[in-house]
Formats: C-alpha cells, sequence, structure tokens
C-alpha cells in the first residue's frame, strides 16, 4: 500500500486568518507584540509530492518552476513517478495505490 499527497510551500509560511485568532486591543498592540502577519502577493513557493509505504518514504518529487498540479501532470509525470517508487519500495510485490479525493487525482482521465 502506498499513500501519497503533494504540498505547496510558500515563503509565507502558513497562516489561516480564518482560524488564527489575534487577541489584541488595538492593531498597534497586534504589531508591537508580532502578531500581524504580513504576506507577499505572489511569494517564492515550491511544489512537492511524497508517497508514504511500509518499507520507507519515495524520493521527493519537486514540480517545476511555475508547474501546478493538474490532472495531466497528476498522470503524464506524478502517476509513473510513484510506479517506479512503488517498484522500487515494494519490490514487485503485489501493491495498492492510495491516492485522495483532489480534484487531479479523481479527473476520469487519471482513473483509467
Amino acid at each position: 500500500m502506498m499513500f501519497t499527497d503533494e504540498k505547496l510551500f510558500t515563503k509565507n509560511g502558513y497562516f489561516n486568518p480564518k482560524n488564527d485568532v489575534i487577541w489584541a486591543d488595538d492593531r498597534s498592540d497586534a504589531n508591537k507584540r508580532g502578531e500581524l502577519h504580513s504576506m507577499q502577493q505572489y511569494p517564492v513557493s515550491v511544489m512537492v509530492a511524497v508517497g508514504a509505504t511500509w518499507y520507507g518514504l519515495t524520493r521527493l518529487y519537486f514540480f517545476l518552476k511555475g508547474e501546478h498540479l493538474t490532472d495531466q501532470s497528476y498522470q503524464d509525470k506524478l502517476l509513473p513517478f510513484y510506479k517506479e517508487e512503488g517498484e522500487r519500495l515494494l519490490r514487485h510485490k503485489n501493491w495498492d495505490f492510495q491516492h485522495d479525493g483532489a480534484s487531479s487525482h479523481t479527473a476520469d482521465k487519471a482513473q483509467k
């Protein structure tokens, strides 16, 4: 069994304004305590994919600059990568592939 996931890492880090609450009397008070988060509009980012099996992790797959995960890139690049890594880690045993419900994973092309 191989479980996989993809993640976009940005220079901004992770901040969810809906869930991260700042308690302060006013904006300047929050700013003094360093609790205001500034975010760049187009931060430096990298997208990485990895798989996990009982026998270990796959190598990291780094997307090219400007490349995004689409149903086509998932089918053309990631699925062959995961298959190759699965064969390497699981030593040609019968194994299953488990992916999540991301739209690129559930597209008709990727399911065939």
